[in-house]
């Protein structure tokens, strides 16, 4: 995983490692919870599986985004998203104005 900082400039390379560190963390937690639920049947625990599963694939998609330099920028208007919101939800791809 690169660590690039042309794309990022709004963050620094402390903030990067952070939400990087944030978002590995994140990963191994969804990872083993979705492992040790899969064997869970009934409704609710279909809903709680499928909700655990949206996240884990949220945070992958955010770590490919570190990848290639597109992390931390909103996919719509492409200004940085702020540390603050990142460090709050790591894997959000919205600036607060976008995701309205």
């Amino acid at each position: 995983m690169s660590l690039h900082h042309e794309t990022n400039t709004h963050l620094s390379m402390s903030e990067l490692r952070g939400l990087v560190s944030e978002l590995n963390t994140d990963r191994a937690r969804l990872t083993r919870s979705l492992t040790l639920m899969a064997d869970d049947t009934g409704e609710e625990a279909t809903r709680v599986r499928e909700h655990t599963q949206a996240r884990h694939d949220a945070v992958v998609a955010a770590i490919e985004r570190v990848a290639d330099d597109t992390y931390g920028v909103c996919v719509r208007c492409g200004e940085g998203i702020p540390y603050g919101r990142l460090l709050v939800m790591p894997e959000v791809t919205h600036c607060v104005t976008c995701q309205g």
